[in-house]
């Protein structure tokens, strides 16, 4: 028996798209904020990064620009901890997409 993870994300670019080579592949970066209100009315905002490979790479660096509304369908995601540039711990999730819509 075999285990999947899929998931969906909505949400606006942040930034422009990185390319990058890794050894003899093609990975695009950028990061996607996804928002909702609380129950107070506060906006709570989430930030993931997003990476998309080879083909899916050019499609991203192509079609998507800071501000951008975006789907991301993925079969895989982690988390991750970083500090920022305040010196303050931040979590992230990062996110390998299969597909944009």
């Amino acid at each position: 028996m075999s285990t999947a993870l899929m998931t969906s994300v909505t949400g606006f670019v942040g930034g422009e798209v990185n390319v990058r080579e890794v050894g003899e592949q093609r990975v695009a970066s950028f990061s996607v904020a996804v928002n909702r209100k609380t129950r107070s009315g506060e906006q709570q905002t989430l930030w993931m990064r997003v990476n998309c490979w080879n083909k899916l790479a050019d499609v991203a660096h192509s079609y998507l620009k800071s501000g951008s509304l975006v789907q991301i369908q993925a079969s895989w995601m982690r988390a991750s901890a970083y500090i920022d540039r305040e010196g303050n711990p931040q979590a992230s999730l990062d996110i390998t997409a299969d597909r944009l819509v």
